[in-house]
């Protein structure tokens, strides 16, 4: 998947006026027809940025030539670019024009160039006049880049193998799923909980915000999340030192991450008995306030945490404006 891609947009070029007389050599010609603008309009049921990079560049419909009988140009055809939430705009140099983060969006980039005027419409200005028309209006053009920051209500965060994908694809069954993204350096997965998206990031390693790994090319992907739901195996013999590693490589990587509201969800619960479980969580309640402890494989247990996560998702206000 391609989540920041550099595109050429351009406008329509004006229709140009034309000379032309009746039967009794009057003028008679019409104006051009206007060029198409350039659009962007955020749209939700798309998913990267491929398709408009493979476009290459993107340009709007030119205005036709006026036509005899006083008849205007048919304008040019819009174009409209449609991008996946939430998609930011960057001029060449850099600067930010736009954010593309509500369904419809509807912004306009570049006016398409006027239609020049025909010898009917220069008719006032004697002989001379009658003779005379105008061109078209050049098309505009622009450079730019487009950022994808996906928008996610809830991301799957934690160590490699902690269960995080098992999860999602648990909660999303049946549900509105969506196809997996793919990034060059990561390899995020996106699905629909009633409503609820949900979002899986693969597995952090220590010093991931130093480059490791993966780095933190994910970062821009959290900046509309609402929860943080970290993610931990119970395969692991110190939970405690486990949680505070990962909490370290969070507040490490960003502020805004580290503040987020989180869930901490133990898995892999299957790996222990009944027995077992019961002296385990008397042991998280000395260390840990707020946790789940779950199987992928019990349905009481999936059917609990997405009655816990839309009941968090749905106390926190959307973040986005």
């Amino acid at each position: 998947m391609i989540d920041v891609c550099k595109i050429k947009i351009e406008s329509g070029k004006g229709g140009d006026g034309i000379i032309a007389f009746d039967r009794d050599r009057k003028a008679d010609g019409g104006n051009g027809g206007k060029g198409g603008n350039v659009y962007i309009v955020g749209n939700p049921n798309i998913y990267d940025l491929s398709k408009i990079l493979q476009k290459g560049k993107l340009k709007a419909e030119n205005g036709e030539i006026g036509e005899k009988n006083k008849r205007t140009g048919k304008d040019g055809l819009d174009l409209e670019i449609h991008v996946p939430l939430v998609t930011k705009v960057f001029n060449g140099d850099g600067t930010e024009i736009i954010t593309i983060s509500k369904s419809g969006y509807r912004v306009k980039l570049l006016d398409g160039g006027k239609g020049g005027l025909g010898n009917f419409s220069l008719r006032g200005e004697g002989w001379d006049g009658k003779l005379s028309r105008t061109k078209g209006e050049e098309a505009q053009s622009k450079e730019l880049e487009l950022e994808l920051n996906l928008k996610a209500d809830a991301v799957f965060l934690g160590f490699p193998n902690a269960g995080k994908s098992s999860i999602v694809n648990s909660l999303s069954n049946a549900k509105y799923k969506v196809a997996p993204y793919e990034f060059t350096t990561l390899n995020p997965q996106l699905a629909v909980m009633d409503g609820h998206i949900l979002m899986d990031l693969p597995g952090l390693i220590e010093g991931a915000y130093k480059g490791k790994g993966l780095g933190i090319d994910f970062l821009k992907h959290t900046k509309y999340a609402k929860l943080l739901v970290h993610c931990i195996s119970l395969e692991n013999s110190d939970l405690v030192k486990v949680y505070k590693e990962m909490r370290k490589e969070f507040v490490n990587i960003s502020e805004d991450l580290y503040s987020l509201p989180e869930l901490i969800i133990f898995t892999k619960a299957d790996v222990y008995s009944t027995d077992e479980l019961e002296s385990l969580k008397k042991k998280l309640d000395k260390d840990f306030k707020d946790y789940i402890v779950m199987s992928v494989f019990r349905k009481e247990d999936i059917e609990d945490l997405m009655k816990e996560l839309k009941k968090r998702l749905s106390s926190i206000s959307d973040t986005i404006i």
